[in-house]
């Protein structure tokens, strides 16, 4: 083989692998990636269950099914907010969650609390209204209804000042201004409390499939990407439970996303009867 041959190979193969290098980044680039925080199983709520047993082992208060877990009345977790949540995330964020009601009334899905009790991140559900907290006392309110019955896929968008609800797998989407600056990192001697605002407040109860948190806003603007396959069939399950509560009367010609109206009886955020 001549010199002119290995010259040849020399330059060339370089070449090749930087195009195959190309050809597989594009792929890849097609496929979302990993949650960096999944909250439901670091809490083991969810995962593999234990050797020999036919069941999970979860907390008191919870029921495992096969797409996520159940809230009951006693359900309650409460954890170092550095046992969830890493500090590298801070406060812009985006929540993945999976989840369907099965009690009418005003309870929090979770609070991240400072060491000093003060709330620094929540979300709220009360009748009509997904409530966001981001700072004590510092809250956006959105017109949609959790409280119908039906399992609710949406992501929760937090990006500077800026608080957006997406649904419909991105394609509706409802912004809020905060017009008070957030604070820029959660305090990492702080506590989670997952369920409930404290000790003494309503408990959420229903059926959470997901809750996720990533770092970037494109998890939220296309959140049916990051649902888990589990958690784009949940509305195929049916909780064979006594009922709890009336629901509210599912209206096909209403959307989710409803128009805030004054003669609404219920009160703007800044003035719910909320315990900080």
């Amino acid at each position: 083989m001549h010199w002119n041959q290995y010259h040849f190979c020399y330059f060339c193969y370089p070449v090749l692998f930087f195009r195959l290098a190309l050809i597989l980044t594009s792929s890849w680039s097609h496929f979302p990636s990993s949650p960096d925080v999944d909250i439901l199983q670091r809490l083991g709520l969810v995962g593999p269950r234990l050797p020999g047993s036919s069941s999970r082992s979860v907390p008191q208060g919870f029921i495992p099914f096969k797409s996520g877990v159940i809230f009951t009345q006693r359900a309650r977790i409460e954890v170092p907010v550095s046992r969830v949540i890493p500090a590298k995330l801070g406060t812009d964020l985006a929540l993945v969650l999976s989840l369907c009601s099965h009690r009418v009334n005003s309870a929090f899905l979770f609070t991240v609390k400072s060491k000093k009790k003060k709330l620094q991140l929540g979300v709220q559900f009360i009748p009509g209204k997904v409530i966001v907290y981001v700072g004590h006392k510092r809250s956006v309110y959105f017109d949609y209804n959790i409280h119908d019955g039906q399992w609710h896929n949406l992501a929760i968008n937090i990006q500077g000042q800026v608080v957006t609800l997406f649904t419909y797998c991105g394609k509706q989407s409802v912004h809020a201004d905060l017009h008070h600056k957030k604070d820029e990192a959660l305090d990492p001697e702080g506590s989670f409390l997952l369920g409930k605002l404290n000790q003494h407040s309503v408990q959420f109860e229903g059926a959470l499939c997901q809750f996720d948190i990533y770092p970037s806003a494109k998890a939220a603007h296309n959140y049916c990407k990051y649902l888990k396959k589990q958690c784009r069939h949940a509305d195929t399950y049916r909780p064979n439970l006594p009922p709890l509560v009336p629901l509210l009367p599912n209206d096909p010609r209403t959307p989710q996303v409803l128009v805030w109206q004054k003669s609404m009886a219920f009160p703007r955020p800044s003035r719910l009867p909320v315990m900080f």
